[in-house]
């Protein structure tokens, strides 16, 4: 296994004594969470030779149990079987519905999730030896965890002292250099710190790989915070880049999903995303399909709740209609939209909740950002619908607004400044949220890429 000296250093300083505190800032592909893994293995065995009489336990920390599993869990099973090791014999790795946990020799590591506040509760209280926070500037970005993420030195106050009590936050840049948990735990205290960029990766050994992981990203802040580990306001335009095609010619739909943001007095829109495979370029696309988009205000109108679910499934009906034979296998709705979702439940139409909380939007942004500028996401444009009549005649707005809402995305500069994080002005976002909620859907059970 090829490694680079400032990776040996990492994992040397991981299984080490009396080096409580790792601080690891690392951009994407920079090998930061492989080294981890690597070392965390390693500070079993030597924790094991120094105390062999007593159970030890560690939480191993994340946004949430799926990013853990991508991020962690799997390259943790990738080093394993490189050494030889046996699952049941040399090791256990369980990440079922309810057990979570590596367990090595006499040191069992706890999996957690913590996007949201009840998520500390569910860290063991038993006291923890050892403690791994990926993402850390992610969750300490987020007002509502940051006293849980605080106390979590608590769990290891009976360890003081001892030489293998360990404490390693790993994560990307997420803002500028007013950012909550630089502030907090960068420019303060004494932790022993790395940085490393995809050039640090050995695996990334040629120019043509590095100018690959490098644009990953498109040019501007998200590549100036992801590449480069600059803390960097974002700012201007959001979307520099958008896929615009005129037909879907030479696409071969396999599914269509539906994602829905409602809005009493702000606008109401569907929005339908297809699967599709391109027959001259032999890969697959996502495709923005035609839209529903209708806005109360310029119509001088207050639809009711009801209203808009007659109107949701009329557009699914024309959605079957049109493009026969394609099944509609999702439709996301907006978590807060609760009387929507009631009424959809009581109208017999199959929804599923969008995850939202802390740290989404931001997420969500830089996941469709990354799609058009890898050229996985186009948009088809065409007029998106304002209405259909209960003859399933179709009303069009004049052009396409959702189209319109991309193409107009802002950040919100005075709001990034004031609290060092990438924040969006919250207008013309409607269609873009629905946008993000079916993606960020498929991603979560793998029918589109995380890029």
């Amino acid at each position: 296994m090829e490694l680079s000296q400032k990776q040996l250093k990492l994992i040397n300083d991981i299984k080490a004594q009396n080096i409580p505190e790792l601080n690891v800032l690392g951009s994407v592909q920079s090998g930061k969470t492989f080294c981890i893994d690597l070392g965390m293995i390693l500070y079993a065995s030597e924790l094991h030779k120094y105390d062999n009489t007593r159970e030890y336990y560690g939480a191993i920390i994340g946004w949430d149990l799926q990013t853990l599993k991508g991020n962690i869990v799997e390259p943790l099973k990738i080093h394993l079987d490189a050494f030889g090791y046996k699952q049941g014999k040399d090791y256990e790795l369980v990440f079922g519905q309810n057990d979570k946990y590596f367990k090595m020799w006499n040191v069992k590591f706890y999996f957690f999730g913590f996007n949201t506040k009840i998520a500390f509760n569910r860290i063991l209280g038993r006291p923890l030896i050892f403690i791994w926070v990926d993402e850390a500037a992610r969750i300490y970005g987020n007002l509502s965890l940051q006293e849980s993420f605080d106390e979590l030195p608590g769990r290891q106050v009976s360890f003081s002292g001892h030489p293998y009590k360990k404490t390693i936050h790993s994560f990307n840049v997420e803002g500028n250099e007013r950012h909550p948990y630089k502030l907090k735990y960068i420019d303060k205290g004494d932790k022993v710190r790395y940085t490393f960029y995809p050039f640090d990766n050995p695996m990334l050994n040629t120019e043509q790989k590095i100018d690959e992981a490098i644009k990953a990203f498109p040019k501007g802040a998200l590549r100036q915070q992801k590449i480069y580990n600059k803390w960097v306001v974002a700012e201007g335009k959001v979307f520099n880049k958008i896929n615009v095609i005129d037909n879907l010619e030479g696409i071969q739909i396999k599914e269509i999903g539906l994602g829905v943001d409602y809005g009493s007095v702000n606008p109401t829109t569907f929005v339908p995303i297809a699967l599709g495979f391109d027959l001259t370029q032999s890969r697959w696309k996502l495709i923005r399909l035609e839209c529903y988009y209708h806005d109360p205000a310029e119509e001088g109108e207050k639809p009711t709740t009801a209203y808009y679910v007659e109107q949701e499934k009329l557009f699914i009906e024309y959605l079957k209609d049109k493009y026969k034979g394609i099944p509609i296998t999702a439709n996301i709705v907006d978590s807060e939209a609760t009387h929507f979702c009631n009424a959809l439940y009581n109208a017999n139409i199959q929804y599923q909740e969008a995850k939202k909380g802390p740290g989404s939007v931001d997420k969500g942004v830089q996941q469709l950002q990354s799609l058009f500028y890898k050229e996985v996401l186009y948009i088809y444009k065409e007029k998106s619908i304002k209405s259909i009549d209960k003859n399933k005649s179709l009303i069009y707005n004049i052009r396409d607004e959702s189209l319109n809402e991309f193409e107009s995305y802002q950040y919100d500069n005075i709001r990034s400044l004031s609290t060092g994080q990438n924040c969006y002005k919250k207008e013309l976002d409607h269609s873009v949220d629905a946008a993000r909620y079916i993606i960020d859907y498929w991603q979560d059970i793998g029918k589109c890429p995380v890029i």
